[in-house]
C-alpha cells in the first residue's frame, strides 16, 4: 500500500505553468494539501516546487490568500 493516499487532485494550466492542488492522507490518517508548480523552460525541462499546508494552518493560509488577491485585483 501507498505510503499517502491521494484524496482530491485538480490541475490548472496557466501558459508554461500548471499549477496543482493535492489533498492526501498519511499513513497515520492525516490530511495535508500539497500546492506546487510545474515551470516548462525553453530546453524542455521542468521545474516543480511546492508548498504543504496541514489543516491546522489552512485559515490563517487563506486569509492571507485572500488579502493579497484584494491587492492584486485593486490593480486592475
Amino acid at each position: 500500500m501507498s505510503e499517502k493516499t491521494s484524496l482530491y487532485t485538480r490541475m490548472i494550466r496557466a501558459g508554461r505553468r500548471t499549477y496543482f492542488f493535492d489533498v492526501r492522507e498519511a499513513k497515520n490518517n492525516k490530511r495535508f494539501m500539497i500546492i506546487a508548480e510545474s515551470t516548462r523552460a525553453e530546453d524542455g525541462t521542468f521545474t516543480r516546487s511546492s508548498v504543504i499546508v496541514f489543516p491546522e494552518d489552512i485559515g490563517n493560509f487563506l486569509a492571507a490568500f485572500s488579502e493579497a488577491k484584494e491587492l492584486l485585483n485593486k490593480g486592475d
